[in-house]
């Protein structure tokens, strides 16, 4: 998992890490190796809107996280999934923000 310190840098991130893995990328959130799950609206910029999942999508996606067997290994948030969260699954969390007041992981 990487947390990232923006909604926009998350995006980035998902870019950048595509564009070394392209077999990593797919538009449906059934398929795929990586992801960003995050808040947002259909007021959103263009580079965000590829992100954007209903409630019942951002469901399926975490528990396609947390089975070991799915394609599925890593996850780029902003907020999200950081406190309460338990998947045993998931071994590293790579943190590309401060980390202070209510940011705290538990």
């Amino acid at each position: 998992m990487i947390v990232c310190m923006s909604r926009d840098i998350c995006a980035e991130q998902y870019n950048a890490i595509v564009t070394l893995r392209p077999d990593w990328h797919d538009a449906d959130p059934e398929k795929g190796s990586i992801k960003v799950v995050m808040t947002g609206s259909e007021a959103d910029k263009p580079l965000l809107q590829p992100h954007l999942y209903s409630q019942q999508v951002k469901k399926r996606l975490e528990k396609r996280f947390k089975d070991p067997a799915d394609p599925l290994k890593l996850m780029i948030v902003r907020d999200m999934w950081l406190t309460g969260f338990d998947a045993p699954c998931c071994h590293t969390m790579y943190v590309d923000k401060p980390m202070k007041g209510h940011n705290l992981s538990k």
